[in-house]
C-alpha cells in the first residue's frame, strides 16, 4: 500500500484556471443581469449576509486576523 507522494488531481488550480473559471462565472452574470454591476447589485439586494460577506471578502479581501498568544516558557 503506497502512502505519501503526488496525487493526480491535487494541489491548487492553476492561474490559467482560476482565471478561466472567473471570466466564465462573469459571463454568466453578465448574460442573466446585463451586466456585472447589475448582477451585484442584485445580490445585495437580496439581502442574504453570507452572500454579502463573501462578495465583500473577495472584492477587497479578508481583514487580517490578529492572533494573540501568550507561551509560558
Amino acid at each position: 500500500m503506497a502512502s505519501g507522494g503526488s496525487r493526480a488531481g491535487a494541489g491548487r488550480k492553476s492561474i490559467a484556471e482560476e482565471m478561466k473559471t472567473r471570466e466564465l462565472a462573469r459571463a454568466a452574470i453578465t448574460m442573466k443581469h446585463g451586466s456585472v454591476e447589475k448582477g451585484l447589485k442584485s445580490l445585495f439586494d437580496s439581502e442574504e449576509p453570507s452572500l454579502i460577506k463573501f462578495v465583500y471578502e473577495h472584492a477587497v479581501g479578508k481583514p487580517t486576523e490578529n492572533i494573540n498568544a501568550k507561551i509560558k516558557a
